[in-house]
């Protein structure tokens, strides 16, 4: 009982992540971070607002 197994590519949705605009800095005063065109917030790390998440359905409060 032979059974032959046949592979297939594994594709993704799309080709690349979205990129944006080069050559961007961080929006808080005084921050001269540069943002990687990966990054889609106009903020660095350091600088991004918190976002709580909800947790079934309670939001939480800062």
């Amino acid at each position: 009982m032979s059974r032959s197994h046949r592979a297939e590519r594994v594709t993704s949705a799309s080709a690349s992540p979205a990129k944006g605009t080069k050559a961007r800095i961080c929006d808080e005063p005084g921050c001269g971070t540069h943002l990687s065109i990966y990054n889609e917030f106009d903020f660095c790390a350091q600088h991004q607002p918190m976002v709580f998440p909800r947790l079934r359905g309670v939001i939480l409060d800062p």
